[in-house]
């Protein structure tokens, strides 16, 4: 399990290792949004990124083929893989463009230290009508009422589910809007026993602390407040997610998201496999599921359904379940606007997005959905995953706790698995369990706040 834990906080946690706080910028000149361009010269972009490489795979490349007239300057820090503080960065680079997370991006919008995009928008009559309105509106709102930034790297996710075995065992299909108590109250209505290695699960998911880390995720819950640094682990709504978690581990409802030996990566999931009911999942479950109809010897396909979750229970149109990481964003006072803009355009746009979603591609590189509201993929309507609105809230604040220290949440995963642990295993209560979750996370804020 620890195995298991440590994996998914590196997945998780992947875009915080390279961004970072953002400190004071001196104020620079306000950038125009109708700043006009050299005539018969080549555009240099200028762009703040954690590692160049990295940036022209995902971006850059691409960038230069669509526009050949201009050549992009990546700025990596060096010495280190992490951009720390953006805004001393900004101030010794001047970069046109850089690329933030959801902290950085409240942040810096707060600060008026970026480029309102709203001019531009209505300078180029860019179209918005097919951009993933419940993104919009989140980081219009995380901007303080105005659009500063637009993402091509959010992640959201749905939750799938095995359409034949609702009916075969004779259970409600999933309906848009679920909370994690009521899927996992459809998953404790299939089968619990046999042979691990063939039978039926009601939900695919990685166990106990997992599970609450993702009920925590969904529900806006935060376990300690980074300005005071006051654990809050113990609150009537953390206890929920744990009492949630414990029950469907007791129940036998998990599958564990167990590896069957010398099996590939598709054969062992119990999902693909048309053995799981459920999984929440990214649109990426849904090129693995094209995978294994092509690449998994007398395979099964099964009738998958897709419904929008789960949902904050206090919210039901809303979900913390998603993740975003990379914010395209123009600093206030950027000499190249409107090349900047370019970028922000193509990759936020149409024509990108059915280039990185036609048939038979193979690209995971940014991450899905897109901001672009795609109809299809492999085979699947997507309406589902852009049903919720997205709420960073959670996000943002995790961020500010790992810049305060990136041990922070390694230490609570563990905690959450140690003590959820004795508890399925009857050694405590969940009273217990709770109060000494509790504990022992204050006791690591307290060290780092003497430190």
């Amino acid at each position: 399990m620890k195995k298991n834990i440590l994996q998914k906080v590196m997945l998780t946690s992947l875009s915080v290792m390279f961004i970072g706080t953002s400190a004071g910028l001196g104020t620079g000149k306000q950038a125009s949004a109708n700043s006009d361009k050299q005539a018969d010269t080549k555009d240099t972009l200028k762009v703040l990124y954690w590692n160049a490489d990295d940036f022209n795979k995902t971006y850059g490349d691409l960038f230069s083929k669509k526009f050949p007239d201009t050549d992009i300057q990546v700025i990596a820090p060096t010495g280190t893989s992490a951009i720390t503080d953006y805004n001393a960065a900004i101030q010794k680079y001047s970069p046109d463009l850089v690329m933030l997370s959801p902290y950085d991006y409240q942040q810096m919008s707060k600060d008026k230290k970026l480029v309102d995009l709203e001019p531009l928008i209505k300078r180029d009559q860019y179209d918005m009508t097919t951009v993933y309105p419940g993104l919009l509106d989140e980081l219009e709102k995380q901007g303080g009422g105005k659009l500063y930034g637009l993402s091509p790297k959010t992640d959201s996710y749905a939750l799938l589910y095995n359409a034949d075995l609702f009916e075969q065992y004779n259970v409600n299909a999933p309906s848009d809007g679920m909370t994690w108590e009521e899927i996992l109250t459809l998953a404790k209505k299939f089968p619990t026993k046999g042979d691990k290695n063939t039978r039926i699960w009601g939900l695919s998911s990685f166990g106990s602390s997992n599970l609450v880390m993702d009920i925590a995720r969904t529900e806006g819950l935060t376990y300690m407040d980074p300005k005071t640094l006051e654990a809050s682990a113990d609150t009537a709504a953390w206890k929920n997610a744990y009492r949630l978690s414990v029950e469907a581990t007791k129940s036998g409802v998990l599958d564990e998201r167990i590896s069957l030996s010398g099996k590939s990566y598709l054969e062992s999931s119990p999902f693909i496999m048309g053995r799981s009911a459920m999984i929440v999942a990214s649109i990426g479950q849904l090129q693995s599921l094209q995978k294994a109809k092509n690449n998994v010897k007398n395979y099964k396909p099964f009738t998958l359904g897709i419904a929008a979750g789960p949902a904050d229970s206090k919210d039901r149109k809303s979900t913390g379940y998603v993740f975003g990481s990379e914010i395209l964003a123009i600093p206030a006072g950027a000499s190249n606007v409107d090349t900047a803009w370019d970028f922000i355009k193509y990759f936020n746009g149409d024509d990108y997005a059915n280039e990185y979603y036609k048939p038979n591609t193979s690209n995971n590189s940014i991450g899905a959905p897109l901001s672009r509201m795609i109809k299809e993929y492999s085979g699947y309507k997507l309406d589902a995953f852009y049903t919720l609105k997205p709420n960073f809230d959670s996000s943002i604040t995790n961020y500010a706790l790992m810049n305060k220290s990136p041990d922070l949440e390694l230490d609570f995963w563990s905690f959450l698995s140690e003590e959820l642990t004795q508890v399925v295993n009857g050694k405590k209560t969940l009273d217990e369990a709770t109060a000494a979750i509790q504990l022992s996370i204050q006791a690591v804020a307290d060290k780092l706040a003497k430190a």
